[in-house]
């Protein structure tokens, strides 16, 4: 990598500055990926770097992480946390491996409990965990002292911190903007004001000059634009901005246009959109505001509580989940919340709602779980509360929308299970209409005491939601005849 301060090269650095002081999870770990890229060049020592995916570590060697461009490195993780063929975001904390513990993990757990309710954070977790919240919190909140992080080669500095070493990247602007459109997000690319060739959003089309300065995260920008009856912040704009978790921009709006704030995040949208994508600045900054001052910012429906926690539980946001838990007022929640968590396969939530269960008494709201599990083709989920102990509850739904959705897979995973199975002929008309040969074979071939009546396969048929004749072709091998007598047409059949 060049050591010399061109103008490509201070281009770069600025570049990747913007996606790593991002208020954007996202964008900040990719760029905490760049910046381990570069850090490589000037490190002390030949530790491995770190790189932290949820509850997974993994080790990346320094010459490797050095060898790669920006595009390279981001693939390079996602293949190796088995995330390549999917749209599952990639948050990452890199880190290098230091020796010095930190100040808050020397403090008693009453100390860091203490610490913890005054910041208004979470208090559940091991000591270890509680130490890293606080320090998370403190860096990204406060302005500390550039000797902090000067001190000597023993304090190993981290890539979640604000302050940043000079570097000069080999990483132009261009590189930049092809993981933007690799990520496929309009919104993350405009926010960290990176060129990119993503269509624009249709919804966008409909944005206020107002709200497209909101994008940019910056007061001045926003003050440019002259938010007037004329010219509003509109949904479009809110949302962003809760999204990304501009608590200034929040704070602009709330003081300085008022009537505006209050009709554009009407319906209590702040605490649930702030839950959905995992930002507890804004819920810390909400909460404060409506018990504070109550006649600025409307205090929540308790439907609207119950909401946000199944939005959090839905995307997998624990740390939401654990706001949520100790925010100081009720904890509302429906059957959605493990419903949801169980049709997007989202096991660290279910084992988040687990362990409160076990902990504290949470009551727990299973619903329909294994159902939507089913019907998403999750067999890991499947997998989990079979061996939960919680008893959840199932019915014929579970195999029928299986197979109506062409889950062999989860079928295969039922019979399996030694849990009983609950089917009717619903789940052969429901593969025919929806033409799923390869289902109405499992079936055949399962050896299950299943039924069905030709006037009932026709129908399906004729009201095909999948357009095919695989479905018809497969019902005539199995020598189905349409063109039968009233008696055969209406006369209850086992199919193997």
């Amino acid at each position: 990598m060049s050591s010399r301060g061109s103008p490509t090269d201070r281009s770069s650095a600025e570049s990747i500055a913007g996606l790593t002081h991002s208020s954007n999870t996202f964008a900040a770990g990719i760029g905490e990926v760049l910046q381990a890229i570069v850090a490589t060049a000037h490190a002390p020592n030949q530790r491995p770097i770190m790189v932290e995916f949820g509850n997974r570590i993994m080790a990346v060697g320094r010459q490797r992480m050095l060898a790669m461009n920006g595009r390279n490195a981001l693939l390079y993780m996602k293949s190796k946390f088995g995330l390549l063929n999917s749209t599952t975001a990639l948050f990452l904390q890199a880190t290098f491996e230091g020796e010095e513990e930190r100040a808050y993990q020397r403090l008693t757990h009453s100390e860091l409990i203490l610490f913890l309710k005054v910041r208004n954070l979470p208090t559940s977790g091991t000591d270890a965990e509680l130490a890293s919240r606080i320090s998370n919190h403190d860096f990204h909140t406060y302005h500390f002292p550039s000797t902090v992080f000067d001190r000597a080669s023993t304090s190993s500095p981290t890539l979640t911190t604000k302050h940043r070493q000079s570097m000069t990247p080999d990483l132009p602007v261009e590189i930049l903007a092809d993981i933007m459109d690799h990520v496929g997000d309009w919104e993350l690319a405009k926010a960290v004001g990176v060129p990119t060739s993503l269509p624009q959003p249709s919804e966008w089309t409909r944005a206020t000059l107002t709200d497209r300065a909101v994008v940019t995260g910056q007061l001045s920008h926003i003050r440019n634009a002259k938010p007037s009856a004329e010219n509003p912040l509109t949904k479009i704009g809110a949302t962003l901005a809760i999204r990304f978790g501009y608590v200034k921009v929040l704070e602009y709006f709330l003081s300085q246009h008022h009537k505006m704030f209050l009709d554009v995040f009407d319906d209590d949208l702040i605490p649930i959109k702030a839950s959905r994508h995992g930002r507890l600045n804004v819920l810390s900054w909400w909460k404060h505001g409506f018990e504070q001052h109550p006649d600025l910012v409307p205090p929540p429906k308790r439907s609207s509580i119950a909401e946000a926690v199944d939005r959090a539980s839905r995307n997998g946001h624990v740390d939401s989940l654990d706001w949520w838990l100790n925010w100081g007022h009720p904890f509302e929640y429906t059957e959605a919340a493990l419903e949801y968590a169980s049709a997007k396969n989202q096991i660290i939530v279910l084992d988040w709602w687990k362990r409160q269960h076990k902990s504290i008494g949470l009551p727990l709201k299973i619903g329909r779980a294994m159902d939507m599990a089913s019907t998403a083709g999750h067999v890991e989920v499947l997998e989990w509360w079979a061996r939960s102990q919680l008893d959840p509850k199932y019915d014929r739904h579970a195999l029928q929308h299986a197979s109506c959705h062409g889950k062999v897979e989860v079928l295969q995973w039922w019979l399996g299970s030694g849990l009983p199975l609950i089917f009717d002929q619903e789940a052969l008309t429901g593969a025919t209409r929806h033409n799923r040969p390869e289902v109405l074979e499992w079936w055949d071939k399962s050896g299950l005491p299943i039924n069905y009546r030709m006037c009932d396969i026709e129908e399906a048929l004729e009201e095909s939601i999948i357009p095919g004749d695989d479905a018809r072709e497969w019902w005539r091998r199995k020598g189905v005849d349409f063109n039968a007598n009233d008696k055969e047409w209406m006369k209850l059949q086992s199919l193997n």
